[in-house]
């Protein structure tokens, strides 16, 4: 795969976690996704919890730090630069709401299906409960109007 067709937007269509037999969607059934690769080698990618709680405040600044909380722990967000090694993505992070990603690769396998839709899968990694965990999240090119 090169940069010219992997770059574009793309709706996230699942996200599921899959573990020695079981299957769940980390952020439920309707996780809202998007993510956007440019030719010049940009990535930029956002999962959300589309059940997220609304803040009383009007600004973020001025939430409760429980309601942000709440509000983060449905939200993952990063971007930065990627490369590619044929079926294999690179995402170098340099932005994350997740600190500790900041300046890590985090290394994705495509899988291109038969109707174009492209799966980015993460490799093995332990879960909190110490199973082994691999997510493959489904994604669905959104053509320019």
């Amino acid at each position: 795969m090169t940069p010219e067709e992997l770059a574009g937007t793309y709706r996230l269509i699942e996200w599921v976690a899959e573990t020695q037999g079981a299957r769940w969607e980390p952020f439920g059934r309707e996780t809202q996704g998007l993510i956007t690769y440019t030719v010049d080698g940009r990535m930029i990618g956002m999962l959300s919890k589309s059940d997220r709680p609304r803040s009383t405040a009007a600004h973020l600044p001025a939430a409760p730090a429980d309601e942000q909380a709440a509000m983060a722990a449905g939200f993952l967000a990063y971007a930065g630069t990627y490369s590619l090694d044929d079926l294999t993505v690179t995402h170098h992070v340099e932005m994350s709401l997740f600190p500790n990603w900041i300046g890590s690769d985090q290394v994705r396998k495509i899988t291109v299906h038969e109707d174009g839709d492209v799966e980015l899968r993460t490799p093995p990694e332990l879960s909190r409960s110490g199973r082994t965990v691999v997510n493959r999240l489904r994604w669905r090119r959104i053509e320019s109007t």
